[in-house]
């Protein structure tokens, strides 16, 4: 009885041994060797130039864009100053509120850039005195709130888009 135990078990193994080495094709992958590559049949590299100094869109497109963009950070800047958020974060939006301010008044006219710059020059004092100061009090929150929120109505009904498309170059 012990033997026919023994002769099952060692059966039983070999069968098993055999079955993995000659039936799986992913285990006889794994010890075959890869061939490596020569130096002639490296691939080729294709480089084609772009030029990407001209912009695909239309001008009232790109000012309706910044204008959109100055308009989504002007807010954000007013509702940081009313949450009183970090210093950092509120210079960031003012910074931003600026830069798409520049942007948009690109687009524009001479005439209504003119108009434009009054805008640009007192989010840019706005700007200035709020870096200036690393801790605001309440008090001075609120002020720049209302300071900033005045600026956001007035380019908001003087130059949105709609009404901009004859001053548009």
């Amino acid at each position: 009885m012990m033997r026919r135990m023994v002769f099952l078990r060692s059966s039983i193994l070999v069968l098993g041994v055999l079955l993995t080495v000659s039936g799986c094709e992913s285990f006889r992958r794994k010890f075959t060797r890869v061939k490596k590559r020569g130096k002639g049949t490296q691939e080729s590299i294709i480089v084609a130039p772009r030029d990407y100094s001209a912009h695909p869109f239309p001008n009232d497109v790109m000012y309706k864009q910044y204008f959109t963009y100055w308009k989504v950070w002007n807010q954000e800047w007013v509702v940081s100053l009313n949450d009183r958020d970090s210093h950092k974060k509120i210079v960031s939006c003012a910074q931003q509120s600026l830069a798409n301010l520049e942007k948009m008044r690109t687009y524009l006219v001479e005439e209504k850039q003119k108009e434009l710059d009054v805008f640009v020059e007192k989010t840019r004092a706005l700007k200035d005195e709020i870096e200036a100061h690393k801790s605001l009090l309440p008090s001075q929150y609120a002020s720049y709130q209302y300071r900033a929120e005045r600026v956001l109505s007035a380019v908001n009904r003087q130059f949105d888009a709609r009404h901009m498309k004859e001053a548009i170059r």
